[in-house]
C-alpha cells in the first residue's frame, strides 16, 4: 500500500514539474509564462523606426497574461519616452482592451524633442514587467532649406529681368538690370542734335535783327511826325 501511495505521489510531482518546465495554462487555456520560458509578458512597438520632427509616433503592444478578472494583471500600462540624454520627454498611462492590447500616439514636436538621435519607448506594468524599443528622430536638414531658398531667389531674378526687358522701349536693351540705348539709336540721336542746333541759332538771329529794324522804323516815323508839327507852328 505504501508503495502505491509513493508511486502516485511521484507521478503528481512529475506532472507538476513538467507543467512548470514546459508552460502551465490558466483556467481559460491561456499559457502562463514561467521563469523557464522565453515568452515576453509586456511588449511594445512603434509604427516606424525613423521619424522627422513634427511626425506622429504610434506606440502599441500587449500584455500576454492580462485577464480582466485578475486584479494582479488588470491595471494600466505606463508609457515613457526618453530622449538621447535619458531625460523624460513624455509619460502617460494607457488602458488595455479586453484582449490585453494597448495603443497610443504622441506628436514629436516641442522643446523637449530638440535632440537628434535614438529615443527610447519604455512600457511597464509594475516594477518588474517592462519592455522597451528605440527609434531615431531627426530634424529638417539645413542644406535642403538653403537649396530651396536659392532656387526661389533665382526664380525671382529671372522674372524681374523679363519684366525690366519688357519695360525698355524701342532702340534700347537690358544690361545689368539697366535699359541702355543701342549703338544705332545713339548715332541717330547725336546726328539729329548736331543738325538742329545751328538751325535754331540762325533763326533766332534773324528774328532779333528784324525786331531791331522794326523798332528803328517806328522811331524814325515818330521823329518825322514831330518835325512836321514844329514846322507848321513856325509858319
Amino acid at each position: 500500500m505504501k508503495v502505491i501511495l509513493l508511486l502516485a505521489l511521484s507521478a503528481i510531482i512529475l506532472s507538476q514539474s513538467y507543467g512548470f518546465a514546459y508552460g502551465a495554462v490558466d483556467v481559460d487555456g491561456n499559457p502562463i509564462p514561467g521563469p523557464n520560458t522565453d515568452v515576453a509578458i509586456v511588449s511594445v512597438t512603434t509604427d516606424s523606426s525613423l521619424y522627422v520632427e513634427g511626425d506622429v509616433i504610434i506606440v502599441s503592444g500587449s500584455v500576454s497574461d492580462y485577464r480582466e478578472s485578475d486584479p494582479y494583471t488588470n491595471f494600466d500600462v505606463t508609457i515613457r519616452f526618453l530622449a538621447p540624454n535619458n531625460n523624460i520627454v513624455s509619460i502617460s498611462q494607457v488602458s488595455l482592451d479586453s484582449d490585453g492590447f494597448y495603443s497610443t500616439s504622441i506628436l514629436a514636436e516641442g522643446p523637449l524633442w530638440k535632440l537628434d538621435g535614438g529615443y527610447t519607448v519604455l512600457a511597464s506594468q509594475g516594477p518588474d514587467r517592462n519592455a522597451s524599443i528605440i527609434f531615431n528622430l531627426v530634424h529638417a536638414a539645413p542644406e535642403e532649406v538653403i537649396e530651396e531658398v536659392v532656387e526661389e531667389e533665382e526664380e525671382v531674378i529671372e522674372v524681374s529681368e523679363e519684366e525690366l526687358a519688357e519695360k525698355c522701349g524701342e532702340g534700347t536693351h537690358l544690361e545689368d538690370g539697366v535699359c541702355i540705348l543701342d549703338e544705332s539709336s545713339e548715332a541717330e540721336t547725336v546726328s539729329t542734335n548736331t543738325g538742329s542746333v545751328p538751325t535754331e541759332g540762325f533763326n533766332s538771329w534773324i528774328y532779333s535783327i528784324t525786331f531791331t529794324l522794326l523798332i528803328a522804323f517806328v522811331i524814325a516815323i515818330f521823329l518825322f511826325l514831330i518835325s512836321r508839327v514844329r514846322r507848321k507852328k513856325t509858319v
